[in-house]
């Protein structure tokens, strides 16, 4: 990155200082950077949570975030497709990622008012682009897929998606 502006920029997005491994500057730089997010006020030594961290959730579990029970009260357990059925030949040139994106396609079909897809990251750049064999985006902003019902919606922030994960009981998938 050397002397290009991440801060504020769509640079802030990608690894800040990639040649770190390598480069000296590079990863004085990174460690000045990460240092200014002050983690020794923030964890022990063992990477737990300091008492400082932990001392605003509330008493009673009841009252944390994704323990609430309007959070799950109406949880319905998807409807899982048999993963064998799109398994690939062995030794052939398959996509990994093409192929799980049938699958999630398939899930999709199969759950068509309880299930979303929120992507950290812009799908077709990631092979995932058969999602879109049956539905689109929703991007409230943008005139062609605004309002249509569309289910994949991208973020690009894993930030904004870890946070609506936490507030999502875990689902137990079994696999056989």
């Amino acid at each position: 990155m050397g002397n290009e502006i991440i801060e504020g920029s769509f640079q802030s997005h990608q690894v800040p200082h990639p040649a770190a491994a390598t480069d000296d500057q590079q990863l004085g730089l990174l460690n000045e950077w990460l240092k200014s997010y002050k983690p020794t006020e923030l964890f022990n030594k063992d990477g737990s949570p300091k008492d400082i961290v932990t001392s605003i959730l509330p008493e009673n579990p009841e009252f944390r975030m994704g323990q609430r029970k309007e959070t799950y009260a109406g949880f319905t357990p998807i409807q899982v497709p048999d993963w064998k059925s799109f398994a690939v030949e062995r030794g052939c040139e398959a996509s990994c990622m093409l192929t799980i994106g049938t699958i999630i396609d398939k899930i999709l079909v199969d759950n068509p008012t309880s299930v979303r897809m929120f992507s950290p990251d812009e799908l077709e750049s990631n092979k995932l682009n058969a999602v879109f064999k049956h539905t689109n985006r929703n991007f409230q902003w943008d005139p062609e897929t605004h309002a249509r019902g569309g289910r994949i919606i991208e973020i690009l922030s894993e930030h904004t998606c870890q946070g609506m994960l936490q507030g999502t009981p875990p689902q137990r998938v079994e696999v056989t």
